[in-house]
């Protein structure tokens, strides 16, 4: 372990050397080199990597007896049929761990940032995580599951069967390097209602007592309130509720993060490298994550508002109970395609009206 830290831990001068060289190789041969370097340092997965399937099980929740049960046999979940892509778009599917015990756990937090060339827009979107979904190779089951079943490799292909939408590459984060990549960007600004202070300075949510400090209005969080508020789920947030309002403060975590780092300079930016890389886990390759980022910046250089979008979408769901679980059917399902694609595609969608989302339902029957 020693000998890990020592090959992560590079003195100052060597970042403030690094950042120069970026900046004057203008994109080019001291982008690769430096890339080329950091890449190493991060927890890389191949198509080759082998992941050793989980025992499915199924949430107990509490407090459902509100809830009509649900024959899981008799919901009919029908796919997207085939998958939306767009050399024009890159989407990068970013979730979060919450792993027990040193196992796999499941993905508390999934969400697709998009980078879209044509329309010069960036963009979020969130997948509630009791989402049920048909799971491939797996039981049906809230779409959190699939990556505690079969790694990430199951969720992109849940992703891609159950909503269309064609995933470039992943980055994984568990609650620990979560904690350390706010506190490495400087923290963040969250602005928090009443009800959300009392609730997380009187909880183990925020799992560091002394960090129980919290007031009404925007707070300079670190990484460990951060977590503690991007988990709440049984306060209220802007009119929504349950895992409703817990997605929406994903997202207004994630928008925090975008804001921070784009008031940051060249200079600093680079000089997070060496602490943040460490922390991901991804399946890109090095030539993949230089086009990412040279696409996302020249977009940001566009334009630098960030959109988001929640799934299921308002309006199209329902909240059911299927094997003791309160899940989320996002129904009609082929709305919610729909939305979907337009939002994450916008004008790089095919120009026929030939929509692959018309075969994406959800029927539930006795």
């Amino acid at each position: 372990m020693e000998e890990q830290q020592k090959k992560r831990r590079i003195p100052i001068w060597g970042k403030i050397l690094i950042a120069l060289v970026i900046v004057l190789g203008l994109g080019g041969v001291g982008v690769y080199a430096a890339v080329d370097y950091y890449y190493n340092q991060m927890n890389i997965e191949t198509d080759e990597t082998e992941v050793e399937q989980s025992e499915e099980y199924f949430d107990t929740d509490e407090n459902t007896n509100n809830l009509s049960e649900v024959d899981p046999d008799s919901i009919q979940l029908d796919s997207a049929v085939q998958a939306k892509e767009s050399e024009e778009v890159i989407n990068i599917l970013i979730c979060g761990e919450e792993a027990i015990n040193d196992d796999r756990g499941r993905t508390d937090s999934i969400m697709i940032a998009t980078i879209n060339q044509k329309d010069n827009q960036l963009s979020l979107t969130s997948i509630m995580r009791d989402t049920y979904v048909s799971i491939p190779g797996f039981s049906d089951n809230k779409i959190n599951a699939a990556y505690h079943n079969g790694g990430m490799k199951t969720l992109v292909a849940t992703i891609k069967e159950n909503f269309g939408i064609s995933v470039d590459g992943y980055v994984l984060v568990n609650f620990d390097s979560f904690q350390e990549i706010i506190d490495a960007i400087g923290g963040i600004d969250i602005e928090l209602s009443q009800e959300e202070v009392t609730y997380l300075n009187s909880t183990n949510y925020i799992s560091e007592s002394a960090n129980r400090n919290l007031t009404v209005g925007v707070n300079h969080m670190n990484g460990n309130q951060a977590l503690g508020y991007a988990r709440v789920r049984y306060v209220g947030k802007d009119g929504v509720v349950g895992d409703f309002a817990r997605t929406l403060r994903h997202r207004t975590v994630m928008k925090a993060i975008y804001k921070r780092m784009m008031d940051k300079s060249t200079l600093e930016l680079v000089a997070m490298i060496p602490d943040i890389l460490p922390l991901l886990t991804t399946n890109m390759k090095k030539s993949e994550i230089i086009n990412c980022l040279t696409a996302g910046v020249a977009v940001r250089n566009t334009n630098k508002k960030l959109k988001t979008l929640n799934v299921p979408i308002e309006g199209c769901y329902k909240i059911t109970r299927v094997r003791g679980m309160s899940v989320v059917l996002a129904s009609p399902l082929d709305e919610n395609v729909k939305e979907m694609h337009e939002f994450i595609y916008g004008s790089a969608l095919e120009s026929d009206e030939d929509s692959k989302s018309q075969n994406a339902n959800i029927t539930t029957g006795q």
